[in-house]
């Protein structure tokens, strides 16, 4: 997913106070979808940054 493509999405959202919960793509974990995850920062790393130099990337970070 890219960048737009989140933001086209979230703009489809009504309630923008809404809390932002990620679940777990992996079937194959017997705690699928069990946990719940929530969204707590968004870190931008510039293409051509250190370790970034051919494609940069938005990393979201949370925790239970």
């Amino acid at each position: 997913m890219t960048v737009i493509e989140l933001i086209e999405l979230l703009e489809q959202v009504e309630d923008k106070s809404l809390p932002i919960r990620v679940l777990e793509d992996n079937p194959n974990n017997p705690d699928f979808n069990m946990t719940n995850y929530w969204l707590g920062d968004i870190e931008v790393v510039d293409t051509g940054s250190s370790g970034y130099e051919n494609s940069g990337e938005v990393i979201l970070t949370g925790g239970e």
